[in-house]
């Protein structure tokens, strides 16, 4: 069962440059995802990347993802910081 992906989640991209890396999705739309990583895409330039090439890997439910989504803190060091604690988080 492929779980859909919302906005706030954290996915690994799977085709293209940026594939094997991993991103927080800030937008959906009919089949595309807006992505960043707070580094290469910043929150003021998202990827649009086709939910065919994105894996869902968590639900991003840490502070700063929250921050991000409903918009008191739109910043890309939010981002790097959602995506450093779940990388932290994963077994080495």
């Amino acid at each position: 069962m492929e779980k859909t992906l919302e906005p706030a989640d954290i996915a690994l991209s799977l085709a293209g440059r940026d594939k094997g890396k991993v991103f927080l999705v800030i937008g959906l739309s009919e089949d595309c995802a807006l992505i960043v990583d707070g580094k290469l895409r910043k929150i003021g330039r998202p990827k649009k990347k086709s939910l065919k090439h994105l894996e869902f890997l968590a639900r991003g439910d840490t502070e700063g993802a929250r921050k991000i989504m409903d918009g008191t803190a739109r910043s890309d060091k939010e981002v790097r910081k959602t995506l450093a604690i779940f990388k932290a988080s994963l077994p080495k």
